[in-house]
């Protein structure tokens, strides 16, 4: 597909409204001009979003949400356009800097969410795809955006996240509704979830007592 004068920002908007990625014909340098404008799309998004949360919200990372962003936009246009060296791929999808807070983890998520699935379709073209691994990377950073895909978890630090209301609550809703095993595995994890469901976990999520 030819390059609109703002692939970035549509790509986004596409992502956002009809859950869609834009592939186009090559990868270009996103302007700072566009950058700006996909930040404030996006915060509009995640306040939109944040009013169904519980408890207070985390303001609104901005760093973090165009981190995900680029990340994402980056992911899908390299499923297509692949004129890229193995080494080189970890550099057009850098790590974020810092340990990322529940601000940071909700704000990249907005994007992030979608990174599994293209780490799936990628699997399925071919399963040996160096990118796969960076993706995998990424999420593990970000692990909320992650939950139910196959990442390396044991050793994510949860409990200061948890620290926040709003975030452990949101956490524990989404290990639930997708019956992320894994997840749920983590002690810290299943004694909120099984604490979330209650005298209703027979109905909701049976095996939640057979996950050690």
């Amino acid at each position: 597909m030819e390059q609109p004068k703002q692939p970035f920002l549509e790509t986004l908007y596409h992502l956002r409204t009809i859950e869609q990625v834009i592939l186009y014909n090559k990868m270009a340098e996103i302007p700072a001009s566009e950058a700006t404008a996909a930040v404030d799309f996006l915060e509009s998004e995640y306040e939109r979003e944040a009013t169904g949360y519980p408890y207070t919200a985390p303001k609104f990372d901005a760093a973090a949400a165009l981190w995900g962003a680029k990340t994402l936009y980056n992911a899908a246009q390299l499923m297509v356009y692949r004129d890229t060296k193995s080494a080189e791929l970890a550099a057009l999808l850098p790590p974020f800097p810092g340990t990322p807070d529940a601000s940071a983890m909700l704000s990249a998520d907005i994007c992030l969410r979608f990174l599994p699935q293209v780490a799936w379709q990628l699997h399925n073209i071919d399963a040996e795809d160096p990118l796969i691994a960076v993706l995998r990377q990424r999420l593990v950073q970000f692990h909320y955006s992650a939950i139910v895909f196959d990442v390396e978890i044991q050793d994510i630090a949860i409990e200061p996240l948890f620290k926040n209301d709003c975030f452990r609550q949101l956490y524990i809703d989404r290990v639930t509704e997708r019956k992320a095993a894994k997840w749920a595995a983590l002690p810290a994890i299943k004694e909120q979830v099984l604490a979330n469901l209650g005298n209703h976990k027979a109905l909701f999520w049976r095996e939640i007592d057979l996950i050690n």
